[in-house]
């Protein structure tokens, strides 16, 4: 939750690294509140999740009835991490000279074992398949424990048994008018201009971090 290690930065003044000039005398300064031999100590590996998919999810959560179960109801764009973590990113592949390993959700939901597998890989970990599952009744009341507070965001996942492959859509990518109307037939007018100022704020920063993903 990068969000949560490096001071706010969405203003006019503020941009990832990887979009300042490249002579920039702060290029490798650490971004975070933690300090450097903290971060040294961690080999990081980052997943991100398409805004288009993600902010329209997460906005239920803010609008009746599930604004009833979470207490909130304004969705802050800039609270969503997308610039933090790109950031973070950005200074982690500079200063060590390599890139972190970074997954794509969608990735990762179509070919999970692969995937799974890769990262064992990465981190010097045993691949073991029960990775995959988490059956026991056990398993899933911690989880909901957890994030009883947003469990209508996570309700697909609280709610499984395991990570089964979904083929990639085979359909084009709906055009942003096209998005615009669906959004407004579920949100209406007032929803979806919530939602397209949290997309617009966000999409760049993820097709920056997408560029890097690890792909099997």
């Amino acid at each position: 939750m990068s969000y949560h290690i490096i001071p706010p930065t969405h203003s006019s003044e503020v941009h990832p690294p990887s979009l300042q000039a490249s002579n920039s005398s702060n290029k490798f300064s650490n971004p975070t509140l933690l300090p450097t031999e903290v971060i040294d100590s961690f080999k990081f590996v980052f997943l991100i999740r398409n805004p288009v998919a993600a902010i329209p999810s997460l906005y239920r959560c803010f609008i009746p009835p599930l604004s009833a179960q979470t207490g909130d109801n304004m969705l802050d764009p800039t609270e969503l991490g997308y610039r933090e973590l790109r950031i973070f990113f950005d200074y982690l592949r500079d200063k060590n000279g390599e890139v972190p390993m970074l997954i794509d959700a969608e990735d990762l939901l179509s070919n999970p074992e692969g995937v799974l597998r890769h990262l064992c890989t990465h981190l010097e970990f045993p691949y073991d398949a029960s990775m995959l599952q988490w059956p026991s009744n056990e398993d899933r009341d911690f989880a909901f424990s957890l994030f009883e507070k947003f469990a209508g965001y996570h309700e697909d996942a609280l709610n499984s048994k395991g990570l089964v492959a979904k083929p990639k859509a085979g359909v084009e990518t709906p055009s942003k008018e096209e998005k615009d109307r669906e959004l407004e037939a579920k949100f209406g007018k007032e929803g979806i201009a919530i939602i397209r100022d949290a997309l617009d704020m966000c999409q760049k920063d993820y097709e920056g971090l997408k560029a890097f993903r690890v792909i099997v």
